[in-house]
């Protein structure tokens, strides 16, 4: 089981906010919120600095097979606070991040997803499940109607969309994601799957998921076909060719930074 690798940035000479690190048996893939500055003011620090800079430090937190995936988030997630929490002042905003992983233990693959990030199993008959977790959608529109509501707007621009994602952000009753808070690792979805139920396993960045999620690009099922056969640029072609078709989508930017990581058993 040799891991493949496949990152596009959204736009040709522009960073990526999207982070892999892998190491004996463990992925993980990390994509960075690409906010407005001013939710982030506080941080002199890129999204992509945070993004790699937590990929490593989970990574090496998942090296340790006794230390269950929540918590070496957690401490991840607080290494990184700690590491500029001095030069930063974190109160007035930072970058954050969703983020998918998996690690080999023993017979099983453990997995966890915190926000909505992707991990896509494939079962040994080559039928595909998702794990994700989409609060982040219904937590936004939700306070973002109740802002608009209380201006006396019938909708709410994307300004302030992004004031109730800042909002709504690590709450309860709204989404949960890695930023400074490390006790947000508590609440990511985790799980295991027997090896020899496995035919493949995905870790994959929102851009790489929204073909099928919202674009149309492919199904599900097709996207997992091409992903046990390590055809990762295939996806990726297939996203980027819906998306200039269908042009901008509503609140969301043209192009996204893709990162997939797949793996065959």
């Amino acid at each position: 089981m040799d891991p493949v690798l496949f990152a596009l940035a959204a736009e040709p000479g522009r960073e990526s906010e999207d982070a892999c690190a892998m190491g004996d048996g463990i992925v993980v893939v990390v994509d960075g919120a690409g906010l407005p500055k001013s939710l982030r003011r506080g941080c002199g620090h890129s999204v992509a600095w945070y993004a790699r800079t937590l990929a490593e430090a989970f990574r090496v937190g998942l090296g340790d097979r006794a230390t269950s995936m929540s918590d070496a988030l957690a401490a991840a997630i607080a290494e990184v606070t700690a590491s500029h929490a001095d030069a930063c002042d974190l109160r007035h905003g930072s970058p954050s991040a969703t983020v998918a992983a998996w690690r080999i233990s023993g017979e099983v693959v453990e997995h966890l997803v915190l926000c909505d990030a992707s991990i896509i199993i494939v079962g040994a008959d080559g039928m595909p499940g998702e794990i994700t977790d989409d609060r982040i959608d219904a937590a936004v529109d939700r306070r973002a109607r109740e802002l608009a509501k209380a201006a006396g707007l019938d909708a709410a621009p994307a300004e302030m969309r992004f004031t109730a994602l800042d909002r709504m952000r690590n709450t309860e009753g709204g989404f949960w994601c890695a930023h400074t808070e490390p006790d947000a690792a508590r609440h990511a979805l985790t799980g295991l799957t027997p090896i020899r139920e496995l035919r493949a396993i995905v870790a994959a960045s929102d851009g790489g998921t929204r073909g099928f999620q919202r674009l149309g690009a492919h199904t599900l099922e097709r996207f997992a076909a091409l992903a046990s056969d390590r055809d990762l640029a295939e996806i990726a072609a297939q996203v980027r060719a819906a998306e200039d078709a269908a042009g901008p989508l509503p609140f969301a930017k043209l192009h996204d930074d893709i990162t997939l990581v797949a793996a065959t058993f």
